[in-house]
């Protein structure tokens, strides 16, 4: 093996209330047991940072095994904002400092997507143990999609992650078009989401080493949040687009809206309560992977969604008027035939049955065609209105 610690940590946006410290023992059917342990961000320098940590590595290796590979440590992370951060610790058997970092990026991608093939019915037990557990509660998903009840899994799409590469007096030259930024001691940012740092790469560190990564760590949990937010938009609008009937409620977006921007900005409180080491590789780490910009287009389509929600309950609101409209007319209608019933017993009390027989099948008759009349008078109107202002009279484009 060689001399360089691999490490991969990818950021789960998975918004919950509530994070429990004191469950001790996570159960994951057919699989086994965890034990999580409470933990803090040790990069914050403030106020600290609780979080729950939980040991995957025994469980990762009876299920994953990948050639030239090793899997020296794998362990979940559960800040109290609303993201989990799993982190792959490998050992390579190539020799990984003769690769260039454009060399390093493309082999750290085939590992990441060999992992997450490999690992994706493992993390979906652990997730759905953790939160049968009560280790977290109150799943917040995005409305229109699965509910709370249903959840599995994180969108896929959702995920983001970094690499890094600890080594002592890496040689791996920074790609030319990362900008020339400030950083803290022994970080090289390689490429956007590529790290290399110069430290001891001992497997027994890997406490310090976390804590030492946690920087770029915390600034990719926050591209999740906002990737993930953007993802339940889109599919929202994906529906709104299709007419499709579904779980789309203005106050349940709204929630699931105020639950991400929280997330967010509690994890972005990270610029003022790290280190000072720590905080500039945060605010270079932001810088290199575009974070504000994502946060700025993310407003933008989210208040798009917003406002497509607010029209569409109006439009559904429309309908049901019509649709109560409609069923007042019938019962007027029907009381209107049975007051005609009353007056025409009160008026012909002496006349044979073949007389009331024709006045009343005359007056259920006529209100039979009035009911008709009026349903089908009602249906035209909302056709007409719903019809789209730029169809021409025969309802052609």
């Amino acid at each position: 093996m060689t001399d360089v610690l691999h490490v991969q940590t990818r950021a789960y946006p998975l918004h919950y209330t509530a994070v429990d410290r004191t469950v001790d023992r996570v159960v994951v059917p057919g699989r086994g047991e965890l034990r999580p342990v409470p933990g803090t961000l040790g990069s914050v320098a403030y106020n600290s940072e609780e979080t729950v940590e939980v040991d995957l590595t025994a469980m990762v290796r009876a299920a994953i095994s990948l050639p030239d590979l090793t899997i020296v440590a794998c362990r979940i992370r559960i800040l109290a904002a609303g993201a989990v951060l799993l982190t792959y610790a490998l050992r390579h058997a190539n020799d990984l400092r003769k690769l260039d970092a454009h060399e390093l990026a493309t082999m750290d991608a085939s590992v990441n997507r060999q992992l997450r093939e490999a690992d994706r019915a493992l993390l979906r037990d652990v997730l759905a143990g953790a939160r049968q557990s009560g280790l977290f509660a109150h799943v917040v998903v995005p409305p229109g999609g699965a509910s709370a009840d249903d959840w599995t899994e994180v969108h896929p799409r959702a995920v983001r992650y970094n690499c890094h590469f600890i080594a002592r007096d890496p040689v791996w030259e920074p790609d030319r078009r990362v900008p020339g930024l400030v950083l803290g001691a022994h970080c090289r940012i390689l490429l956007p989401y590529t790290y290399a740092w110069d430290d001891d790469p001992a497997p027994e560190r890997i406490d310090e080493i976390l804590t030492m990564l946690e920087p770029a760590d915390i600034a990719v949990a926050q591209q999740s949040v906002l990737v993930g937010a953007s993802v339940g938009g889109l599919q929202i609008l994906t529906e709104l687009a299709r007419a499709a009937p579904g779980r789309l409620e203005g106050p349940e977006f709204r929630r699931f809206l105020d639950g991400v921007w929280a997330d967010y900005h509690r994890l972005d409180a990270y610029r003022v309560e790290s280190g000072q080491d720590h905080r500039a590789t945060y605010i270079a780490a932001r810088e290199t992977i575009g974070l504000d910009g994502t946060h700025e287009r993310a407003e933008k389509l989210l208040a798009h969604v917003n406002a497509s929600l607010l029209a569409e309950s109006s439009l559904r609101s429309e309908r049901l008027d019509g649709r109560l409209n409609r069923v007042a007319a019938a019962l007027t209608v029907v009381a209107s035939a049975a007051f005609l019933l009353d007056i025409a017993a009160f008026l012909l009390p002496e006349v044979g049955n073949g007389t009331k027989m024709v006045t009343v099948s005359g007056v259920i008759l006529l209100a039979a065609g009035m009911l008709a009349a009026t349903i089908l008078w009602s249906r035209e109107r909302d056709a007409r209105e719903n019809e789209s202002p730029d169809r021409g009279p025969a309802g052609n484009p």
